[in-house]
Protein backbone atom coordinates (compact mmCIF):
# COMPACT_ATOMS: atom_id res chain seq x y z
CA UNK A 1 0.00 0.00 0.00
CA UNK A 2 1.36 3.51 -0.95
CA UNK A 3 1.62 6.24 1.47
CA UNK A 4 -1.08 8.66 0.88
CA UNK A 5 1.31 11.26 -0.21
CA UNK A 6 2.85 9.97 -2.39
CA UNK A 7 -0.43 8.42 -3.92
CA UNK A 8 -1.91 12.19 -3.76
CA UNK A 9 1.58 13.17 -5.59
CA UNK A 10 1.32 10.31 -8.43
CA UNK A 11 -1.82 11.85 -9.06
CA UNK A 12 -0.93 15.22 -9.65
CA UNK A 13 1.76 14.24 -11.51
CA UNK A 14 -0.77 12.12 -13.90
CA UNK A 15 -3.14 14.95 -13.79
CA UNK A 16 0.27 16.99 -14.90
CA UNK A 17 1.18 14.97 -18.14
CA UNK A 18 -2.38 15.63 -19.30
CA UNK A 19 -1.71 19.93 -18.73
CA UNK A 20 1.92 20.16 -20.00
CA UNK A 21 1.55 17.91 -23.08
CA UNK A 22 -1.61 19.24 -24.68
CA UNK A 23 1.11 22.65 -23.89
CA UNK A 24 3.54 21.23 -25.89
CA UNK A 25 1.41 21.16 -29.46
CA UNK A 26 0.03 24.09 -28.28
CA UNK A 27 3.17 25.83 -28.30
CA UNK A 28 5.06 24.56 -30.78
CA UNK A 29 1.81 24.52 -33.35
CA UNK A 30 -0.49 27.74 -32.16
CA UNK A 31 2.68 30.12 -30.93
CA UNK A 32 1.00 33.15 -32.36
CA UNK A 33 -2.36 31.98 -32.07
CA UNK A 34 -1.96 32.16 -28.68
CA UNK A 35 -0.56 34.91 -28.22
CA UNK A 36 -3.20 36.61 -30.31
CA UNK A 37 -6.07 35.17 -28.14
CA UNK A 38 -4.06 36.84 -25.06
CA UNK A 39 -4.33 40.06 -26.76
CA UNK A 40 -7.50 39.47 -27.41
CA UNK A 41 -8.96 38.34 -24.03
CA UNK A 42 -6.62 41.43 -22.91
CA UNK A 43 -8.35 44.41 -25.55
CA UNK A 44 -11.99 42.75 -24.85
CA UNK A 45 -11.53 43.35 -21.01
CA UNK A 46 -8.71 45.34 -20.28
CA UNK A 47 -9.37 48.02 -23.37
CA UNK A 48 -5.68 49.89 -23.58
CA UNK A 49 -4.95 49.08 -20.17
CA UNK A 50 -1.94 46.57 -21.49
CA UNK A 51 -0.44 46.43 -24.56
CA UNK A 52 -0.65 43.62 -26.73
CA UNK A 53 2.44 41.40 -26.78
CA UNK A 54 4.31 40.82 -30.66
CA UNK A 55 3.83 38.10 -32.37
CA UNK A 56 6.82 36.08 -32.79
CA UNK A 57 8.84 35.76 -36.08
CA UNK A 58 10.85 33.56 -34.87
CA UNK A 59 11.43 29.90 -33.60
CA UNK A 60 14.91 29.68 -31.65
CA UNK A 61 13.76 30.32 -28.18
CA UNK A 62 10.09 28.46 -29.36
CA UNK A 63 12.83 24.98 -29.26
CA UNK A 64 13.73 25.53 -26.12
CA UNK A 65 10.12 26.38 -24.55
CA UNK A 66 9.10 22.71 -26.37
CA UNK A 67 12.72 20.87 -24.89
CA UNK A 68 11.49 22.28 -21.17
CA UNK A 69 7.92 21.15 -21.99
CA UNK A 70 8.73 17.76 -22.94
CA UNK A 71 11.01 17.20 -19.94
CA UNK A 72 8.36 18.24 -17.57
CA UNK A 73 6.28 15.38 -19.14
CA UNK A 74 8.47 13.09 -19.10
CA UNK A 75 9.54 13.86 -15.68
CA UNK A 76 5.94 13.79 -14.34
CA UNK A 77 5.72 10.25 -16.24
CA UNK A 78 8.37 9.13 -14.44
CA UNK A 79 7.27 10.21 -11.10
CA UNK A 80 3.70 9.31 -11.77
CA UNK A 81 5.55 5.58 -12.52
CA UNK A 82 7.12 5.49 -9.24
CA UNK A 83 7.23 8.41 -7.17
CA UNK A 84 8.96 6.75 -4.14
CA UNK A 85 11.98 5.79 -6.40
CA UNK A 86 11.35 9.32 -8.19
CA UNK A 87 10.45 12.11 -5.82
CA UNK A 88 13.59 14.02 -6.16
CA UNK A 89 12.36 14.44 -9.56
CA UNK A 90 10.00 17.02 -8.26
CA UNK A 91 12.89 20.24 -7.57
CA UNK A 92 13.11 19.58 -11.08
CA UNK A 93 9.31 21.05 -12.03
CA UNK A 94 9.17 23.29 -9.06
CA UNK A 95 12.67 25.03 -9.91
CA UNK A 96 11.02 25.18 -13.41
CA UNK A 97 7.73 26.89 -12.28
CA UNK A 98 9.68 29.27 -9.61
CA UNK A 99 11.44 30.40 -12.39
CA UNK A 100 8.92 31.12 -14.94
CA UNK A 101 6.86 32.54 -12.27
CA UNK A 102 9.43 34.66 -11.01
CA UNK A 103 10.08 36.10 -14.17
CA UNK A 104 6.84 36.52 -15.67
CA UNK A 105 6.23 38.62 -12.90
CA UNK A 106 9.73 40.44 -13.57
CA UNK A 107 8.77 41.02 -17.29
CA UNK A 108 5.29 42.31 -16.62
CA UNK A 109 6.74 44.80 -14.21
CA UNK A 110 8.76 45.99 -17.18
CA UNK A 111 6.39 46.06 -20.21
CA UNK A 112 3.04 45.60 -18.25
CA UNK A 113 2.05 42.96 -21.05
CA UNK A 114 -1.57 40.88 -20.40
CA UNK A 115 0.60 37.35 -21.89
CA UNK A 116 3.27 38.34 -18.82
CA UNK A 117 0.08 38.18 -16.39
CA UNK A 118 -1.40 34.68 -17.69
CA UNK A 119 2.29 33.13 -17.67
CA UNK A 120 1.97 33.59 -13.97
CA UNK A 121 -1.46 33.13 -13.25
CA UNK A 122 -0.86 30.05 -14.74
CA UNK A 123 2.84 28.72 -13.70
CA UNK A 124 2.33 30.27 -10.23
CA UNK A 125 -0.44 28.32 -9.27
CA UNK A 126 0.93 24.99 -10.93
CA UNK A 127 4.19 25.87 -8.44
CA UNK A 128 1.86 26.65 -5.05
CA UNK A 129 -0.24 22.76 -6.60
CA UNK A 130 3.64 20.97 -7.43
CA UNK A 131 4.80 22.27 -3.99
CA UNK A 132 1.85 21.38 -1.87
CA UNK A 133 1.92 17.45 -2.75
CA UNK A 134 5.83 17.39 -2.80
CA UNK A 135 5.39 18.32 0.77
CA UNK A 136 2.76 16.13 1.31
CA UNK A 137 5.05 13.06 0.16
CA UNK A 138 7.99 13.94 2.01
Amino acid sequence: MMDPGLHALRVWMIISVFLYGPAVLVFLFGQNMLLRSINTVSERFFHDRFPPIPESTEKFWLVLTNSMMVMLVVICIFVAVNPERYLAMVVIILASKFCSTSQYIYHFRQKKYFAHMVGFLTDGPLFIITLIFYIYAL
